[in-house]
């Protein structure tokens, strides 16, 4: 096994002179470096760019999920009815958290507390507009947490691909 080793990855040759190549144990010149630099810079604002996307999809299948519920929460009278609607929404929410965790190359800390923040965000909507609908009878108060996060949705968004 480790002859087949040595044929398949023989070591590098070095070439002798000024312009030999780049060893591991040799220091790189200030110009090496800086040019190394820039090529880990350019990958990793590549990569923020590219993991933005699947948090934007995700934000924004939380907000359509949530806000279908909320909606039929204010518009629907019978509780079986609004019951049904709302579990519709909310079955859009695991395919996004299954997309969001395959699709997500890196975890960053900045789009985990985005999520997070989000996520309190729809939670504190939902509980507003499942709390005055049970308490009153102000069916315009889950119609309005719902616009909200409508409204909030694309300030999220920008604030993902902002990264």
């Amino acid at each position: 096994m480790l002859l087949w080793n040595n044929f398949r990855n023989p070591a590098p040759t070095v070439r002798p002179g000024p312009n030999r190549g780049f060893d591991m144990n040799d220091d790189p010149t200030p110009q090496q470096a800086d040019a190394l630099l820039a090529q880990v810079e350019a990958n990793q604002a590549q990569a923020r760019t590219n993991d933005a996307w699947p948090l934007v999809l995700l934000l924004t299948t939380l907000t359509a999920g949530i806000s279908v519920g909320l909606v039929a929460i204010g518009l629907v009278e019978d509780n079986t009815t609004q019951l049904l609607i709302f579990g519709a929404g909310l079955a859009w929410l695991l395919p996004a958290l299954v997309v969001y965790t395959v699709k997500a190359l890196s975890w960053s800390r900045r789009s985990t507390a985005l999520l997070l923040i989000w996520l309190l965000t729809i939670m504190l909507a939902l509980f507003v507009g499942l709390i005055v609908d049970t308490v009153s009878s102000a069916n315009w108060v889950p119609l309005a947490t719902a616009g909200a996060l409508w409204l909030a949705a694309p300030v999220f968004a920008l604030l993902g691909l902002r990264r």
